[in-house]
């Protein structure tokens, strides 16, 4: 008896020794950033090839711990051709907020708030001839976040991977190619799973949002529309508006410029008459007395 009481003794004071342990295993310790998907990705909007994003969401709460972590970019025969490292975490930690990292021309481009990181040369390796400014590969490709590391429930690497195109895919078969950049549309997960499932099934193309708005956060795993940056704000393209440069002024007529509203003459042009009269008459008389004194 007494045997058994120091047993069961040892294994209660051994719990929480084991338990520190498995916490602190590599990708059960660092689940700061494992229960985050790729919601969108955009390779060109509205005829612009340099307009892109990758947005990411978060299915559970305290997914902002990313510094260090990367997005990697392959081309759709499987050869990395970019590395995006991100430089710091992020401040809205909530299920559902997102993640935005847009290229500079999107930040141009969009209106109502900015993405949180931009693809620089600081932060973002190009390789195999990349382009680190502008990484999405178009129409085919496969973009893989945190890699390798633990998933959200199993271990599994990498995190997340959206395979599109004629990409080879890691979670189930690829989703449709991105569309041509003179669309208005993006790849978009249609959930907010835990875990990854199939690329053809949970991802489609979808049009941005067609205006700017905040999304509350009762809204923001309900909420789909993309892009939509760490503020909670859903950001729209700018469409400059029509008229905005002033026409040059009409020339008058001839005939127009010669009369009034009222059709009477122009005052001014009664004046150059008179003055064209009196020069031509100085002129006259001028020549006249140089005859007389030859």
């Amino acid at each position: 008896m007494r045997s058994l009481t120091s047993l069961v003794l040892a294994l209660v004071l051994a719990a929480p020794v084991a338990l520190f342990a498995l916490l602190g295993q590599p990708g059960i310790a660092d689940a700061a950033f494992h229960c985050v998907r790729i919601h969108a990705v955009a390779g060109g909007v509205n005829g612009n090839n340099n307009i892109q994003y990758v947005e990411l969401r978060m299915d559970l709460g305290f997914q902002n711990l990313l510094t260090g972590h990367t997005l990697q970019f392959f081309s759709s025969t499987g050869q990395l051709k970019a590395t995006f490292t991100f430089p710091a975490g992020v401040t809205n930690a909530t299920a559902g907020d997102s993640i935005l990292i847009g290229t500079s021309e999107f930040n141009s481009h969009f209106t109502g708030g900015a993405s949180d990181f931009t693809f620089t040369g600081t932060n973002t390796t190009g390789i195999n001839g990349g382009d680190p400014l502008h990484p999405v590969q178009v129409p085919g490709g496969l973009v893989v976040w945190a890699g390798p590391s633990a998933a959200c429930v199993t271990v599994i690497a990498p995190v997340d991977a959206l395979a599109y195109g004629t990409a080879g895919a890691i979670y189930g078969s690829a989703a449709a190619a991105l569309p041509n950049p003179g669309t208005m549309q993006a790849l978009r997960l249609n959930n907010l799973n835990n875990t990854p499932a199939n690329n053809s099934t949970e991802y489609a193309l979808a049009n941005i949002s067609p205006t700017t708005f905040s999304v509350a956060p009762a809204n923001l795993t309900t909420d789909f529309s993309t892009p939509r940056n760490n503020a909670r704000t859903v950001l729209t393209l700018f469409v400059p508006g029509v008229g905005g440069v002033a026409e040059a002024p009409e020339l008058p007529t001839a005939a127009a410029a010669a009369t009034q509203p009222d059709g009477s003459a122009q005052p001014w042009l009664a004046y150059a008459a008179a003055s064209a009269l009196a020069l031509c008459a100085a002129g006259g008389s001028w020549y006249v007395l140089r005859r007389r004194r030859m």
